[in-house]
């Protein structure tokens, strides 16, 4: 008798283990799941730690954004742009007291206003205090209902943005008004097929103009026929070596600059000329990645973004768009 009930109780420890491992497998999926992954850091930046939720919230947002607005996010490089983005942001936050860089509240106040009321046109009756102040609280709990963000949480997102603008403001002031320019024309292709075309329709004299017409991609820089004008050093780094060396009215081999081939073709300068708008914002894009650059070299900067945490916002984020599955990371 003594045996057999200590048999039952064996058999009774077996079976609560058993149910306990039961119960334990779909509690450790779930918090494996939607648990652990929000809490855990993406990023750090001088102890600072941002989450892996933090990326995935900031990323949905824009999703969601862009579905009510008609539009489409590309998933496959949104979630690395934000993370991105939101490292810098820390680095730059960091940095700012120490080059001088503040933001008041009033200037939050005043980009939240310009950003959530329309623009009033010239001969438009603008409207009294009171209703904009209604239209602008309006808007921004609209706004906040589609990216989910606190009204503190967007708060931070403008101050951080203007502090951010700022560093580009003062960046582009240090660069000279007057450089030495070249004017280029250019043909732009984005895959190899059209890169050898050209390369082969050049040898056999035709014009370049229209192949630039033909076969290049439309970019914010060049007209259809290939020309873009007056050109600084710095503006494009894989290509100075071929814009300031090349012989006038000379097209050069074909540049790789994957997934960009360039095909250059130099008709004036070098001479000293007055910065365009349009390459002083390329120029101070530059200064912003070279200061960003050696930001990083000196910074105790630990980055947790691999394919896993990756493919986890995307799914958070698949999850706005109509239509779209939506699988479970592991």
């Amino acid at each position: 008798m003594q045996r057999e009930r200590q048999q039952q109780r064996w058999i009774w420890v077996f079976a609560a283990v058993v149910v306990l491992v039961v119960m334990a497998i779909p509690a450790y999926g779930y918090y494996a799941t939607f648990v652990a992954p929000p809490r855990r850091t993406a990023f750090e930046v001088n102890g600072v730690k941002h989450s892996l939720g933090e990326v995935a919230n900031v990323t949905r947002a824009q999703v969601a954004v862009s579905v009510a607005s008609g539009g489409q996010a590309d998933l496959s490089t949104l979630p690395l742009q934000v993370w991105t983005n939101l490292l810098n942001d820390e680095i730059i936050s960091q940095k700012a007291p120490s080059l001088g860089i503040m933001v008041t509240q009033e200037e939050v106040d005043a980009e939240v206003r310009s950003r959530l009321l329309p623009p009033v046109t010239a001969g438009q009756q603008q409207p009294d205090p009171d209703t904009l102040n209604r239209e602008l609280r309006n808007n921004l709990r609209k706004y906040l209902d589609i990216t989910k963000f606190s009204e503190a949480e967007y708060r931070e997102i403008v101050r951080r943005s203007l502090v951010r603008q700022k560093l580009q403001d003062m960046l582009s002031a240090q660069i000279p008004q007057v450089q030495d320019q070249v004017f280029v024309n250019w043909i732009h292709v984005t895959d190899d097929t059209a890169a050898s075309n050209v390369e082969n329709e050049l040898k056999a004299g035709d014009p370049f103009d229209r192949l630039a017409r033909v076969y290049g991609v439309q970019d914010s820089y060049a007209n259809d026929s290939g020309e873009v004008g007056w050109i600084p050093k710095g503006a494009f780094p894989p290509l100075d070596g071929t814009l300031f060396s090349i012989e006038h009215d000379k097209v050069s081999d074909p540049i790789y600059n994957p997934p960009d081939t360039y095909f250059i073709k130099v008709t004036a300068g070098p001479e000293l000329r007055e910065v365009s708008s349009q390459m002083r914002g390329i120029l101070s894009g530059q200064a912003m990645q070279t200061w960003l650059d050696d930001q990083y070299n000196t910074t105790d900067i630990k980055a947790s973004f691999g394919d896993k945490e990756y493919s986890w916002v995307i799914d958070k984020s698949r999850e706005l768009i109509p239509g779209s599955a939506t699988p479970t990371s592991p």
